[in-house]
């Protein structure tokens, strides 16, 4: 293997997606998916910006990017509040969030930042 792709599949990856409004279902937050290929560390943060409302979250996990599991089961959030999840052994490949309001037409705003290391 070259070191130009031994350079590639050491660099931590990053993954920061535009602000999501919320719906009254589980939906995929655009852009959140992490392939987590040759890294050892995932870590999501979740900030709902709503004013007002709260919202729900959740982390899934794929090693086929297809078929999904849970790796943070669901989790609400206050209006302004922030969460967490990290796993510090990426037993999966990938991995992406999810969010929905907690009480249906109670539409919220969520923020999503994530990362996969080395």
């Amino acid at each position: 293997m070259s070191q130009a792709r031994t350079t590639e599949l050491l660099e931590s990856k990053y993954v920061s997606p535009a602000e999501q409004e919320t719906t009254n279902a589980y939906a995929d937050v655009t852009g959140s998916v992490i392939d987590t290929y040759s890294q050892k560390l995932v870590s999501y943060t979740c900030e709902n910006t709503d004013g007002a409302n709260s919202i729900d979250w959740k982390v899934l996990a794929s090693n086929d990017g297809t078929t999904y599991v849970e790796a943070q089961a669901e989790a609400s959030l206050a209006a302004g509040a922030v969460g967490t999840y990290t796993s510090t052994a990426a037993p999966y490949r990938y991995y992406k969030v999810q969010v929905k309001a907690t009480v249906g037409d109670s539409q919220g705003d969520a923020t999503v930042c994530g990362m996969a290391k080395h």
